[in-house]
């Protein structure tokens, strides 16, 4: 055990407020307020800190960071896909038809062709051999 006792009424700190006080660092280092080495020394600090009153004096210099981030975007949570998502895949499957339709022509044809000789001779034979068996 470390010879450090914290004064009376400190408390300890978890990762998420250790986060934190790393994430207001960069705000201030990124503001201007802090140069280079002096955001990596107190980064460093903070993420070794295990009670309150050491990243407290890690903030000691600096001002209050407003609680909104004016310049930050929000996050806002995605709605529901527009209607164009739903029509955009038929749309694609019209373009490649008719894609297809207009540089083979003869494709066309070709099945209009087997519809026109097999679907008679089939129908025809079905019925035929429905009747003698």
């Amino acid at each position: 055990m470390s010879g450090y006792l914290p004064a009376r009424g400190s408390l300890r700190i978890g990762d998420a407020e250790r986060d934190r006080a790393v994430e207001q660092l960069s705000d201030h280092f990124v503001a201007g307020r802090l140069t280079q080495e002096e955001f990596e020394e107190r980064s460093d600090q903070a993420t070794k800190a295990r009670y309150a009153d050491e990243v407290e004096l890690l903030f000691a210099d600096l001002p209050e960071l407003e609680s909104a981030h004016p310049g930050r975007p929000r996050r806002s949570r995605p709605g529901p896909p527009s209607p164009l998502m739903f029509v955009i895949p038929v749309l694609m499957i019209g373009l490649v038809a008719s894609a297809v339709v207009l540089a083979a022509p003869w494709l066309l044809w070709m099945l209009f062709w087997v519809a026109m000789f097999s679907g008679p001779a089939r129908h025809h034979r079905w019925h035929q051999g429905g009747r003698r068996g």
